[in-house]
């Protein structure tokens, strides 16, 4: 068999006797003899060295077979992830209503938050039956996994995540399914009286709260007052605490959303937060960059890529987050994918949370199932952006969000740079050597 060095290997770091490859379609890092690595970049497979290390090679995806397509693999493997039916899981987000109490000038949503109305029982017993009916005809599935989402969800607690998040708990026990709920607030009404049902009785493993910095900050932002910070903050160390005190493997997610402007402010907002003595390592810190959208409010200090990533890199040195090699996968997100759809709050079907109240957007119903329309095709088709059949981080980035491509028509900012995912890798390995 003939041999070639993979299209995706990327020289992450180098010395005057070694080369580390990361290959991004495969996830492995190797370092290799430079002597070595000259000998595969001539395509001398023959030589006694390269022989003896071919079989591992190849496992690794450092080698491939000399007529592999490695671009049309990818796009193959992609669709196959796509359109697959034989998931052994389902997800649905859904949104119990659109309502919010806040009013923050960079939420999608802006077009969809003033519809105020909240999930009916006919909506909640809808999605029971629809899922009880794919549960019957696909024996295989033995996961189900909601995310509440909104609007804030939580102002239909009692009126539909109660009922639903119960309902389908005990269907998914009787049919012997796995069952589990994600919650994505703005923690104002995660209060304790909440916990139990939730989070001890009702399988609720995960729940993200979105953070600005500061009182200062937050209130600015979100168009609040100091009560509600202080309301909000109280209730996730409230949760970090009992979730602590009963022995529950729940995280919660702050994410914190950055631009050119706040990264000193949430600094100090972590501070003050690990500081508290409610505060577990249940806790965890995402920053995610604020992102310009169709309703959002203008604004210049939105973060280029490049500045992102610095940005990034500061905070995970200030929180101590360990390097890690960014993992290759299929698809960009599970929403690209027929075992994932949105619920609105009249039970129509979207694609992308991101679509929610966006009437012509809707794929379907959980009343009458996916109706295939041309957003459906137009979201799930779009071909990969021209760019990324000639970069070499494809794997790890997947073309970016397919709302964004559709929306914007491809013209969309790359996720990551490759000099960036060079430098974790090279965090990575530096941190690997220190532990041997």
């Amino acid at each position: 068999m003939q041999y070639k060095l993979s299209y995706y290997n990327i020289v992450a770091d180098e010395t005057r006797d070694t080369m580390t490859v990361w290959n991004t379609k495969r996830g492995s890092v190797v370092e290799l003899e430079r002597p070595v690595w000259e000998l595969l970049g001539r395509g001398d497979y023959a030589d006694a060295r390269v022989a003896a290390l071919l079989d591992g090679l190849r496992k690794q995806g450092i080698v491939v077979s000399a007529d592999l397509d490695e671009y049309e693999e990818i796009v193959y493997n992609a669709k196959m992830r796509q359109y697959a039916t034989g998931q052994d899981s389902i997800g649905l987000v859904i949104a119990p209503t659109m309502a919010c109490n806040y009013h923050c000038p960079y939420c999608f949503e802006h077009g969809a938050k003033g519809q105020k109305d909240v999930m009916s029982s006919e909506v909640v017993d809808g999605i029971v039956a629809a899922v009880e009916k794919k549960l019957s005809a696909a024996p295989h599935v033995k996961n189900v996994r909601i995310t509440w989402f909104g609007g804030e969800p939580l102002l239909a607690y009692g009126q539909a995540i109660v009922p639903l998040q119960a309902k389908l708990h005990a269907l998914c026990s009787r049919m012997n399914v796995a069952f589990r709920a994600g919650i994505i607030t703005n923690g104002y009404f995660l209060s304790k009286e909440k916990f139990d049902f939730l989070f001890r009785e009702h399988n609720t493993n995960f729940a993200q709260v979105t953070f600005d910095g500061t009182e200062r900050e937050y209130c600015a932002r979100k168009g609040t007052t100091p009560e509600a910070y202080r309301r909000a903050v109280g209730n996730i160390l409230d949760l970090s605490e009992y979730i602590a005190r009963n022995g529950l493997k729940v995280t919660i997610n702050l994410r914190l959303n950055v631009d050119n402007s706040n990264l000193g402010d949430i600094k100090e907002f972590v501070r003050s937060l690990k500081a508290d003595g409610r505060f577990h390592n249940n806790v965890m810190f995402s920053l995610e960059r604020l992102r310009s959208y169709d309703f959002c409010k203008d604004t210049n200090d939105y973060c280029t890529t490049p500045e992102y990533e610095e940005i990034l890199s500061d905070f995970e040195e200030f929180i101590g987050k360990p390097p890690k090699v960014r993992e290759p996968k299929k698809t960009f997100c599970g929403q690209h994918c027929m075992n994932v759809f949105c619920v609105g709050v009249h039970g129509e079907l979207y694609k992308c949370e991101h679509d929610f109240g966006v009437e012509a957007h809707a794929v379907g119903s959980i009343f009458s199932g996916l109706n295939y329309n041309d957003y459906f095709r137009r979201f799930m088709d779009q071909p990969l952006p021209e760019k990324c059949a000639t970069c070499t981080i494809l794997p790890v980035c997947m073309g970016g969000c397919p709302h964004r491509r559709l929306e914007l028509d491809q013209a969309i900012e790359c996720e990551y740079t490759v000099e960036h995912l060079k430098k974790s890798v090279r965090k990575y390995i530096e941190k690997r050597r220190c532990a041997q």
